[in-house]
């Protein structure tokens, strides 16, 4: 009787697959992301809450085609890579076009004024985030980034440098760092 009970659970173990890799702040997340035209699979390297004044604003998750947490690797690499944001609350699109310009002028550094003309068309496409929201900025060696919001394309950013600026956003780990270090470590899976 013990070999057969045990046997049952064995087998229903390994046949159950989670559609998730994790629910964090009340939003599933998806363990892998399927690219267009057939270019593969990203696993989810990561995920974390960004907060403002105690409120959940979002879900930001990282998507590689392997797992690291060395997050220069990450944002120099000319590979495959996603970042998504599901919305948990509502955000008007100016006070969004403030927050990403003021994470630009961070990140991009001192190329910042080269990448000023990528960097005001990114902020000129932003639009009112909804919650549940999903916005999703993948990155392709060759064709460069693409923004869609709710699976909406947006537009493309041709450029590396570009992807390298709106990675750091998230990602760039500093001793002068002013963003949500807890949001960052959780895409770098920390």
């Amino acid at each position: 009787m013990l070999k057969k009970v045990f046997f049952v659970l064995f087998a229903v173990f390994f046949t159950v697959t989670p559609l998730y890799a994790a629910k964090i702040g009340g939003v599933e997340v998806a363990d892998t992301i399927t690219l267009e035209d057939g270019k593969g699979e990203l696993v989810l390297n990561g995920a974390g809450i960004r907060s403002k004044f105690g409120f959940k604003v979002y879900v930001g998750s990282l998507y590689l085609k392997a797992k690291t947490s060395d997050s220069q690797q990450i944002i120099n690499s000319d590979e495959p890579m996603a970042i998504t944001m599901t919305w948990t609350r509502t955000g008007p699109p100016d006070k969004l076009v403030d927050v990403f310009a003021e994470g630009f002028k961070y990140a991009a550094g001192d190329n910042y004024d080269a990448q000023k003309t990528n960097i005001d068309a990114f902020l000129g496409a932003i639009v009112k985030a909804s919650k549940t929201d999903i916005w999703r900025y993948i990155y392709m060696p060759g064709q460069g980034t693409s923004i869609y919001y709710n699976d909406e394309f947006k537009l493309n950013i041709p450029d590396l440098d570009f992807k390298k600026a709106l990675f750091s956003v998230w990602l760039l780990e500093t001793d002068t760092f002013t963003g949500d270090e807890k949001l960052r470590d959780g895409m770098l899976g920390k």
